[in-house]
């Protein structure tokens, strides 16, 4: 039976140890010193490289792999009267002569609270022939006064470059051909664990060998298919129920189960929300040619008031699918929420509503009801061509509803560009404002009624107004006017808006953009 390729090339030195190079420098210096600790919490992501790391300071002390190291996985070994076994045996195992004797103790955060309080007289003072080395995903789980008594170093996850340099490697060693855009989404979707990387790239060749290529990924990871997710945006924006439906049971027929689904509508808008918002983010751009192409014509369905909505219903998803008697229907109503939003009751899906009574569409051109605009439009250019030479005064931008509902794009560069050009006291003002603008392209600038000064301050200030006005008709090409309103509980509605945002980051696991 051939080795499994994370076993036939896990690292055997400090040096070939990807990815952890503050881990393995501090090591290597302890190692030099002689003066390695004598108990270590290693915490990290899955896969990359504590155990490993572990065994090779054994090695390195040159303990035999038989007599001197000791793996137990505290998972499955996690009661106290396993922990008074281990605490007997330590003293009575002998080691090779001369050598230190290392004790890995996997899982460490799964021993239970006797257990972990039954180790700790032995952690802290043990033999002088015995290194404890723990490992945990959850360092938050072990007890402080296990945490105190060891030298905690944290691993990180490990980045695409690097994951994509080793499957090379890996593909070169075992003549497999492998192409570039298949080895960059296999490390996009280890989440920077190296172990994964190399069992899916192992799972891919085995699979579908030298010719496999992104649909055949997405068959092994249990993905919907991008033309299949963009089958999905167009039914959402036509409302058309029945052609969403069977999409889900032809994807039911192929295996996928409704959490498969769920994780690959999950990933599309989160990556829709990393393009609106951060176009430059790693999250982004790893993902592959083909996804990107999907996003960016998914984004031309979807404004951020339209995504807002979405990643509210998404989350509520998120949270409660696990327990729902029936996933599959939990599914097609999250679903048929997204395409009938007269079915939610939430705030925002009341505010599309209103935008959909209002004929407020983010078709793209080409559709039906484009196309019937489009017509209208020429019966009447000839009237709107004579309207406008007889007035013969320059026409106001009118915004589309796409650009009102991005509008929460377009205010943070705005607020970069004031930090740019306007003093600091000019800018600050701007900062502690909340932007709205309606559908007749007025920003109403919003502020706490007790802040007197502000509201003084940028009713007489035209400057600021003219700054921002110019800055959203470059950036937006739309003419807005400016109105300042005082209002009750501002800081709360602030409040609100930001808990939105943390909640988003927390759902997908999105760091602070500030």
């Amino acid at each position: 039976m051939q080795e499994a390729f994370y076993r036939k090339y896990r690292p055997a030195s400090l040096e070939e140890l990807v990815g952890q190079s503050d881990a393995v420098q501090l090591i290597q210096q302890q190692v030099k010193n002689d003066n390695l600790s004598h108990a270590y919490l290693f915490s990290g992501p899955r896969g990359v490289g504590k155990t490993s790391l572990a065994r090779i300071i054994a090695t390195t002390l040159g303990c035999d792999p038989v007599f001197d190291i000791t793996e137990i996985d505290a998972a499955s070994h996690n009661k106290v009267d396993d922990i008074r076994d281990l605490n007997d045996s330590i003293n009575f195992i002998a080691s090779s002569p001369g050598n230190k004797r290392v004790f890995i103790l996997d899982e460490v955060h799964m021993l239970s609270n006797a257990a972990s309080n039954a180790f700790l007289k032995t952690l802290e003072e043990p033999p002088a022939h015995v290194i404890f080395i723990l490992a945990t995903t959850e360092p938050d789980r072990v007890l402080e006064t296990i945490k105190s008594r060891t030298t905690h170093i944290a691993f990180k996850r490990i980045s695409n470059e690097e994951i994509v340099e080793t499957l090379t490697r890996i593909a070169k060693s075992e003549k497999i051909k492998i192409g570039d855009e298949i080895l960059k989404y296999i490390s996009n979707q280890s989440e920077g664990s190296l172990r994964d990387a190399i069992n899916l790239f192992e799972q891919t060749h085995n699979t579908f060998g030298d010719k496999a290529n992104i649909d055949d990924l997405y068959n092994i990871l249990g993905k919907v298919s991008n033309a299949d997710m963009f089958k999905i945006i167009e039914s959402i924006n036509v409302q058309d129920t029945s052609e969403v439906l069977n999409i889900l049971q032809s994807n039911y027929n192929k295996g996928l189960q409704p959490l498969d689904i769920l994780n690959s509508l999950t990933g599309l808008f989160r990556n829709i929300f990393y393009f609106k918002y951060l176009p430059d983010d790693v999250n982004y751009l790893n993902i592959s040619e083909n996804e990107k192409d999907l996003v960016k014509n998914s984004n031309e369905y979807i404004n951020a008031r339209e995504l807002s909505r979405i990643l509210d219903i998404l989350d509520e998803l998120n949270q409660s699918i696990q327990s729902a008697p029936s996933q599959e229907l939990k599914l097609e109503l999250f679903l048929i929420k997204l395409i009938k939003p007269e079915l939610a009751s939430d705030i925002k899906s009341i505010s599309r509503r209103v935008d959909l009574l209002e004929g407020e569409s983010t078709l793209k051109p080409g559709s039906k009801k484009v196309q019937k605009v489009t017509q209208d439009t020429k019966e009447n250019i000839e009237d709107k061509t004579t309207k406008k030479k007889i007035s013969e005064e320059p026409s106001t931008p009118k915004s589309s509803p796409k650009d009102i509902g991005n509008f929460d794009v377009y205010w943070p560069k705005v607020l970069q560009k004031a930090k740019e050009e306007l003093t600091p006291r000019k800018y600050s003002y701007l900062t502690l404002v909340s932007p709205e603008i309606d559908d007749q392209n007025k920003l109403i600038l919003l502020i706490n009624k007790e802040n007197e000064y502000l509201i003084s301050e940028l009713n007489k200030s035209s400057d600021i107004k003219e700054f921002i006005s110019s800055c959203i008709a470059k950036m937006m090409g739309i003419s807005i006017s400016i109105e300042i309103k005082a209002i009750d509980g501002t800081s709360e509605r602030l409040v609100s808006e930001n808990g939105f945002q943390d909640n988003i980051n927390e759902v997908f696991d999105i760091k602070s953009m500030d």
